[in-house]
C-alpha cells in the first residue's frame, strides 16, 4: 500500500504534492492526509451542506454523454458540478491547476483540463465497483477525491475500496473518508467502489483529462 503522506499546508504544498505524484507514478494511487488547508475544506463542506438544504443537487448517474443514465442499483448519490462561482471553489480549482502542471512536469501525461463535482451520499448511499475511465478512452486520466466530513469514523461505513490493478485477484486497500484526506489514482488503472454509508457522506470528486479535440473542436464534455 502507498504510504499515507501527512503534511501541514496552506492551500498547496509543493513538496507534499511532488511526493504524492511520485507515489502515484509508482503505485497508481496515493492517499494524502492534510493536503488541503483546513479552512478551505470546512468552507467547501459548508457550501455542500447549503446546497443540500436548498435542493441544488441532482441525482448522480453512470456513464458519459449519450450513454449516461440513472442506475440506482449501481450508484446512489447526488452531485453538483463546480462552476467557480465562490471563493472556495476558485481556490480549489487553482490548486487543481497547480497539481495539473506538477503532474505533467513529472509524468508527461499531457493533462489538459479538470472537471469536478460536489457529491453527497445519503444514508445507505454507495457506488459499485467501477473505473473512472475506460481503457483507451482517455477522457479521464487522473482522478482526485477530497473528503469533507469532520470526525468520520470507520464504523460509519462509506469506505472507499481500491483494487491495486484491474487484475481479477488484485489486492485491495480501504480508505476511511476523513475530512481533508485526498486520494489520487490513475483513472484507467484503479478500480474502486464506495461501500454503503451508515450516515450522510460528503466529498469532492474530480478528474484531469487530456485534450480529445478533433480538428478545431475542443472536447469539453462532462
Amino acid at each position: 500500500m502507498s504510504e499515507v503522506i501527512e503534511a501541514e499546508t496552506d492551500d498547496f504544498d509543493t513538496l507534499v504534492g511532488d511526493a504524492a505524484i511520485e507515489a502515484l507514478a509508482q503505485d497508481g494511487y496515493v492517499v494524502v492526509d492534510a493536503f488541503f488547508n483546513n479552512g478551505l475544506v470546512e468552507a467547501l463542506a459548508d457550501e455542500l451542506a447549503a446546497m443540500e438544504v436548498s435542493g441544488a443537487l441532482t441525482d448522480a448517474g453512470v456513464g458519459r454523454e449519450a450513454g449516461r443514465r440513472q442506475a440506482a442499483e449501481i450508484r446512489r448519490a447526488a452531485i453538483r458540478w463546480f462552476d467557480g462561482g465562490t471563493g472556495a471553489e476558485r481556490r480549489f480549482l487553482d490548486m487543481a491547476e497547480r497539481l495539473r502542471i506538477a503532474i505533467n512536469r513529472r509524468l508527461f501525461l499531457g493533462l489538459f483540463d479538470f472537471e469536478c463535482n460536489f457529491i453527497a451520499y445519503p444514508t445507505g448511499g454507495f457506488y459499485g465497483r467501477h473505473l473512472d475511465s475506460l481503457t483507451g478512452a482517455r477522457n479521464r486520466v487522473v482522478s482526485m477525491i477530497v473528503y469533507l466530513d469532520a470526525g468520520w469514523q470507520a464504523d460509519y461505513g462509506g469506505t472507499l475500496r481500491l483494487w491495486k490493478s484491474t487484475e481479477a485477484d488484485a489486492a485491495t486497500v480501504e480508505v476511511v473518508p476523513q475530512a481533508g484526506r485526498v486520494v489520487l489514482m490513475m483513472s484507467e488503472e484503479i478500480p474502486h467502489e464506495v461501500l454503503p454509508s451508515h450516515r450522510p457522506r460528503h466529498a469532492i470528486a474530480g478528474w484531469w483529462r487530456v485534450n480529445a479535440s478533433s480538428g478545431q473542436r475542443l472536447d469539453t464534455s462532462r
